[in-house]
């Protein structure tokens, strides 16, 4: 039979208690008498150096039942060590989240996923459910991921959107800027009862781009973050225009970040996709030539930055960035996606 949480308690209590007493008669025996002036023994026992902290595993049983309770006022001593022992579960989550990706991004690098010929993808998709270039996107995210968590002295939730949106300001400032900066507007809004969102979030990766690092953490910054509006998107008609101008700007369907026929994701180069992860029938080193001139690189460039743009928009709208949006915003964002589609659907049919 498993112990209880209280005999785990007084085990752990019971052995502190032991480990002192053993240090003290250690350092006791240890020590040499020092005479006093008038030659008797001085009886004061030498100063013990206090003992490191030493984190203690973290185990199931910690986590109290979730049981229905009519409390009110202030926490008992109890009910405060149920809640520290919940609030370190929420670390633990934390911690393996950047730990299961780092894990992933080393079986990739290594590639540990080779047995029987295994692809990359396929691992993908059986280890994680997710499609490569989800997988990738998520090991990209994995050290900023793990710098935040590091430095927050309370856990938080870490939105995926989130760390998504900073990404930018890691190429500027670095990982451990970026993450202060951003556990600081944390702890700064939840003192004032403000919310973070992903606009919040863009708003301050924006401000960043023209501060200094000590700016990155002032009250200033972050008032200004909150205050941020997002940037209006693009109206329908103004794709339009667009469109006919350019009708074979469009990449192949080897280029990155396009769908083939059946839906199934091509290959992006600037998430470490594999090609074989693109289902794309023409070879690789088949030069593509439109009006008998070859496309050059910058339109594949632009492609695959406007491809990276959409999935990193997909990630926030999926993790709750719509959540209390206006009416008419909602429709906008409706209107503007479903012309991407057709856009994306007339270049396909155009192979």
């Amino acid at each position: 039979m498993s112990p209880t949480r209280q005999e785990i308690r007084a085990q752990r209590a019971a052995a502190a208690e032991a480990r002192r007493r053993a240090e003290k008669e250690t350092a006791a025996s240890a020590e040499p008498t020092v005479p006093a002036p008038a030659g008797e023994v001085d009886p004061s026992p030498p100063t013990g150096v206090p003992e490191p902290y030493r984190p203690q595993p973290f185990t199931p049983d910690l986590i109290p039942e979730p049981v229905d309770v009519e409390a009110v006022g202030d926490l008992t001593p109890q009910e405060v060590e149920d809640l520290g022992h919940c609030e370190a579960a929420f670390a633990n989550g934390n911690r393996a989240e950047w730990m299961k990706w780092k894990a992933a991004h080393a079986t990739r690098s290594r590639r540990l996923y080779r047995q029987g010929g295994r692809t990359w993808p396929a691992y993908c998709e059986d280890r994680f459910g997710e499609s490569e270039s989800e997988v990738n996107r998520r090991i990209q995210q994995w050290p900023l991921l793990k710098a935040i968590t590091e430095q927050q002295d309370r856990p938080r939730a870490i939105p995926d959107s989130h760390v998504q949106q900073l990404l930018p300001m890691v190429k500027q400032h670095g990982q451990e800027t970026t993450a202060r900066a951003y556990v600081a507007l944390r702890g700064w809004a939840a003192e004032r009862g403000k919310r973070v969102t992903a606009d919040v979030v863009v708003g301050l990766v924006e401000l960043a781009r023209a501060a200094d690092t000590p700016a990155l953490t002032t009250t200033t910054t972050f008032q200004q973050a909150i205050e941020a509006k997002p940037k209006p998107k693009p109206k329908r008609s103004a794709k339009k225009e667009l469109a006919p101008a350019e009708p074979e700007a469009v990449p192949a369907a080897d280029g990155p970040g396009v769908q083939e026929q059946d839906g199934s994701p091509a290959g992006h180069p600037n998430l470490g996709d594999s090609p074989e992860g693109s289902g794309s029938e023409t070879e690789a080193d088949e030069p593509m030539v439109v009006d008998a001139e070859i496309v050059d690189d910058g339109q594949q460039e632009r492609a695959a930055n406007v491809l990276s743009l959409l999935q990193g928009f997909h990630i926030g709208f999926t993790s709750g960035a719509l959540q209390g949006a206006r009416t008419e915003t909602l429709k906008e964002i409706s209107t503007v996606a479903r012309s991407i589609a057709e856009a994306a659907e007339e270049a396909l049919k155009n192979r």
